[in-house]
């Protein structure tokens, strides 16, 4: 499938001169010197110094657990593990599915999944952060059951680890196992949250060694660039880039929509992460960030199927309105 490539990421401003870093290649970069045996931490600051990137504050600099794992077992392998992670999330919703949805829909659903994978399922992708934490989010949902929580936490906790960008999807988890009274659930999110914060603790002191008085900081996160550049952002890494982008665009809001009615927490939570990354690509992200929508890609397109039943019952709902003048 034509999709994205990364490769023709945007540069972040800071970077001006003509000889700049790709994003990929400094993730690239960075796993090699890692391989061979550097630094996690002093590799890092020399390689975004060498593009020009921002080395303030500490969380410009990514967690070491993707850079540790492509060094360790190489890109190859990674690669792999991405698409079978790619696979178990396909049957892990086909069986989410397979008992509320006849079975065209069901294989419809399957096509719409695979079509949001589309852009990440090309081998360079993995090398975004944001990649594996959306695959490991929306397998998260699939195999959420409040009876049965530890696959859903295990799969939050890791996309947690590798991109800290899945926090506020692990904090919704977290905030509906207590709105819902399941103390033992929002206890597991939450030792899943310190677990975070102590990691970060540590990451925030090593990057605190490396970097230098006179280092570029970030630019910001504040760019209020809207709902059309989030609906954008998202349809450029999904099949949606192959799409009008009015179309590609009302799909994704009519997907939403569908997600929305389903009366099921699993549809709840799917709803909760394209809603809340949407919100915070329109008011966060900037330009270059525009691959933060990887995160919302592989269920962005998949809450079509249920717009039939949603518009059925719609349409019931406002026939038995009564009408003004009629008898009590």
């Amino acid at each position: 499938m034509a999709c994205w490539s990364p490769a023709s990421a945007p540069a972040p401003k800071v970077r001006t001169t003509q000889a700049q870093h790709s994003d990929l290649q400094l993730y690239r970069d960075i796993i090699t010197r890692v391989r061979a045996g550097d630094n996690y931490y002093a590799a890092t600051a020399d390689e975004l110094r060498k593009g020009n990137y921002p080395l303030k504050p500490f969380f410009t600099f990514r967690l070491p657990t993707h850079a540790t794992l492509y060094a360790a077992f190489g890109e190859r392998v990674m690669v792999a593990l991405f698409w079978l992670l790619s696979g178990a999330l396909m049957v892990a919703w086909w069986i989410r599915l397979r008992a509320v949805l006849p079975g065209p829909l069901l294989a419809a659903t399957l096509v719409l999944i695979a079509g949001g994978l589309g852009g990440l399922l090309q081998p360079q992708t993995g090398l975004f952060h944001e990649s594996w934490a959306a695959l490991l989010l929306a397998l998260m949902i699939a195999l959420y059951r409040p009876e049965r929580i530890w696959p859903a936490v295990l799969a939050g906790g890791a996309a947690l680890m590798i991109r800290e960008l899945a926090l506020p999807m692990i904090l919704a988890m977290g905030g509906l196992a207590l709105l819902e009274k399941r103390w033992r659930e929002a206890a597991a999110w939450t030792g899943v949250v310190a677990l975070l914060a102590v990691y970060l603790a540590l990451h925030a002191h090593w990057v605190g060694q490396v970097v230098l008085p006179d280092d570029p900081p970030s630019p910001g996160w504040s760019s209020m660039l809207g709902p059309q550049f989030a609906l954008k952002s998202i349809a450029k890494v999904t099949f949606g880039i192959r799409l009008p982008a009015a179309l590609a665009s009302a799909l994704l809001i009519l997907s939403l929509f569908g997600w929305a009615s389903v009366r099921e927490g699993w549809a709840l939570r799917a709803a909760i992460l394209l809603a809340g990354y949407g919100s915070m690509i329109a008011l966060l992200a900037r330009t270059d960030t525009f691959y933060w929508a990887l995160i919302a890609a592989p269920l962005s397109f998949a809450g079509l199927v249920f717009l039939p039943k949603a518009f059925a019952d719609l349409t019931k709902a406002i026939r038995h309105i009564p009408h003004e003048g009629a008898s009590a």
